[in-house]
């Protein structure tokens, strides 16, 4: 298996260099108003001539699973340098322009947008590196870093802080879709209690800016630190979410996603997440948070199946059905939780 990588595209339907060009020349212009302001230099534009020969475009694609996934995801390479140009939607193009252009977190730089084909499309930087299917010790405490200094720039306590720093809808939308997954679970007394006890945490659970798809190839590790690309689900959601989605689905065996990860990993990622945390719950609730998420990362999993009774169940579906139930009965004899 290959993993992510890119294939070069042979019948370019995309205006690929017009689409750059728009974004490159805006965001130059608006860099360059901003210099004005201040009295500096103006910047010269560094945008390439629209469908210029030195426009290479290559598809993001991905056969990691057995099955060849092509995204509309483009690595572009123009001018001597590389972006990525994504098929995109208000809410990520909110996500990048509320939460994270300029902000010096590990996301990739956003150049900005620009609308071809009745879809809107951005334009953000190319980061090169390794994903983290293949993990290690360096990687959880990278991850950690970059989670954590996230989690402490948005961070919302409790109630009246969610209130008053309201930025987006992200959480009501997440509220209604996990609500919506619940109804799996109606011949399922025991992760049915236990899920229930996730709900009701979701209310009162600190939130900050998460990715919501932080799963191993969304990770890019490079020089010691890590960048959270794909910000497409990302938003102010309760923030065990991330931390639960990356250790959820790695194995020793690769019997889930081909993630490799040791439960030494996963703990040394947790608990070096957990000191790095500026505002954190005490200890035991953490855990306790992460554990809710982690339970819910495997509802997700089996959700189809047991909604459907008459689909064949196979070796993943019993891999996460039994580890939502033991995670589940050890939720339920948690004290004071």
């Amino acid at each position: 298996m290959r993993g992510l990588y890119t294939e070069k595209v042979a019948n370019e339907k995309i205006p690929f260099g017009r689409l750059v060009s728009e974004i490159l020349d805006r965001h130059d212009r608006d860099a360059a108003s901003a210099q004005a302001r201040e009295n500096a230099p103006a910047l010269e534009a560094d945008a390439p001539e629209a469908e210029g020969p030195d426009i290479l475009a290559e598809r993001f694609c991905d056969d990691g699973e057995g099955e060849v996934n092509r995204y509309n995801v483009y690595k572009i390479t123009a001018g001597g340098k590389c972006y990525v140009l994504k098929k995109s939607d208000d809410a990520e193009i909110g996500v990048y322009e509320r939460f994270l252009k300029g902000q010096g977190l590990p996301a990739p730089d956003y150049f900005g947008s620009a609308r071809w084909g009745g879809k809107q499309w951005i334009l953000i930087e190319y980061v090169p590196g390794t994903d983290l299917r293949e993990y290690a010790p360096d990687m959880g405490l990278a991850c950690a870093e970059s989670i954590s200094r996230i989690a402490n720039r948005y961070w919302q306590e409790d109630e009246a802080d969610f209130a008053r720093k309201r930025q987006d809808d992200r959480f009501e939308r997440y509220w209604k879709r996990i609500n919506k997954r619940a109804e799996c679970l109606k011949g399922e007394p025991v992760l049915k209690e236990a899920y229930d006890r996730f709900l009701e945490r979701q209310l009162t659970c600190p939130r900050t800016l998460s990715n919501g798809d932080f799963l191993q190839f969304n990770a890019i590790f490079r020089d010691g630190k890590v960048t959270l690309v794909d910000w497409a689900f990302g938003g102010i959601m309760p923030y065990s979410l991330d931390i639960a989605r990356m250790i959820a689905h790695g194995t020793e065996d690769r019997r889930t996603f081909p993630f490799y990860m040791t439960r030494a990993h996963k703990e040394l990622f947790v608990e070096r997440t957990y000191e790095l945390l500026e505002h954190k719950p005490p200890h035991e609730r953490y855990l306790a948070d992460v554990r809710l998420a982690v339970l819910n990362e495997y509802i997700e999993f089996i959700e189809s199946d047991l909604l459907d009774s008459s689909q064949a169940r196979d070796e993943v579906f019993d891999y996460y059905y039994t580890h939502a139930l033991a995670l589940a009965e050890e939720i339920l004899h948690e004290k004071g939780m």
